[in-house]
């Protein structure tokens, strides 16, 4: 059976079938999977694993990943998910939902009526190198290496790539100055993402709401104006606002959370306090301080953390109730137990494959 791709996530709750094909070129629905007032944005996909893929690949998969984004978006305020987050089935799907549920509603109302736009500036880089070419520095080790035979400059030939570059940066830092404080000044937040290559001045996200996009095609105007056509501006979108809060989902592998559970010695089942103790117990059992003539010390003490982080963080996603088929409600989750007490972490293969990390996070563009 083919794993279920995760889009985004919207409000409504409502089931239903976009018209815009998915990561797998069209041969299924792109449809939304609800749960309660909330939504996942899914199709089923191609590939288990979307890491390591080739670039034209991966490139390919994203467009599609954007492609559906952006369509559902017309229709829907979108919470976009990490492009190649893959999950097992439609089942896991809603677990997701449920265990996100409260996170997913309150950054989709906090970014209610706001949009992407990205906005790139360009210069003309043979017009640029031609400028740096007329500095002195530039044309005294020019006329050093003129005068002698190649073999015997490689030095001087490194020296003025460096120089060159140096001015680049020197240059770019200087427009930079210029350019982000009136595009700040119309936008509620703002990314600087990395650039594609050295024709490349800026390349900027901006989050911005309906007024603030057309204060932005003024900053714009304003900006060639007083650059004198010496920069070219793109800007595009809108987009969702997939630099500021795109949905980030991890699983735990069974072989890593038994490992860690050894280190700390923990049974089958812990509570977060148990966790805790025998942390704390074992460190100051093994901590280097105390253990001065031990040369393998550091690296035991490095394990220990490693596995009371990693167990910290499974332990930390929550129980939720997730409804069946018929509507009825089946708890799932790692935890077991009524929410008044402390929760029992479960270590079982079965409770480690249904425990999701999710986070909302900042994201940049691949350089």
């Amino acid at each position: 059976m083919a794993a279920t791709y995760i889009y985004a996530v919207i409000p409504g709750g409502v089931a239903g079938i976009f018209d815009v094909a998915g990561v797998d070129d069209g041969d299924g629905d792109v449809y939304a999977v609800p749960y309660h007032d909330l939504a996942a944005v899914v199709s089923s996909s191609p590939l288990p694993d979307y890491r390591g893929l080739r670039r034209e690949d991966a490139v390919r998969y994203l467009v599609a990943h954007q492609r559906v984004i952006e369509a559902v978006m017309q229709a829907f305020p979108v919470l976009p998910v990490k492009f190649g987050t893959v999950l097992p089935n439609e089942t896991r799907v809603r677990h997701l939902l449920a265990q996100g549920e409260a996170l997913f509603r309150t950054t989709l109302e906090q970014f209610a009526g706001q949009m992407q736009m990205e906005v790139v500036v360009l210069w003309d880089l043979s017009e640029i190198f031609q400028e740096i070419g007329r500095e002195e520095a530039i044309i005294q080790l020019k006329a050093q290496v003129a005068a002698r035979p190649v073999e015997e400059t490689p030095a001087e030939r490194v020296a003025i790539g460096q120089i060159v570059k140096a001015s680049l940066d020197r240059r770019r830092a200087a427009l930079c100055q210029r350019l982000l404080p009136p595009l700040q000044e119309v936008a509620l937040d703002l990314v600087v993402n990395p650039l594609m290559d050295e024709s490349m001045v800026a390349n900027v996200a901006l989050l911005v709401d309906e007024a603030g996009g057309r204060l932005l095609d003024e900053q714009l105007a304003m900006l060639d104006e007083r650059f004198e056509g010496r920069l070219h501006f793109r800007c595009v979108g809108p987009l969702p606002p997939n630099s500021f809060a795109t949905v980030e989902v991890q699983g735990f592998s069974f072989e890593s959370v038994n490992e860690a559970r050894y280190r700390l010695g923990l049974g089958e089942t812990s509570s977060l306090g148990e966790i805790k103790k025998n942390y704390h117990r074992l460190a100051a059992q093994l901590h280097p301080d105390h253990n001065p003539q031990d040369p393998e010390a550091e690296a035991r003490m490095a394990e220990l953390t490693w596995a009371y982080r990693h167990l910290i963080a499974y332990g930390e996603t929550q129980a939720v109730l997730v409804p069946d088929e018929q509507g009825c409600g089946e708890a799932q989750g790692l935890f077991q137990g009524t929410p008044a007490r402390e929760p029992v972490c479960s270590f079982t293969c079965e409770a480690v494959e249904q425990a999701l990390l999710i986070a909302i996070r900042r994201q940049e563009i691949l350089a």
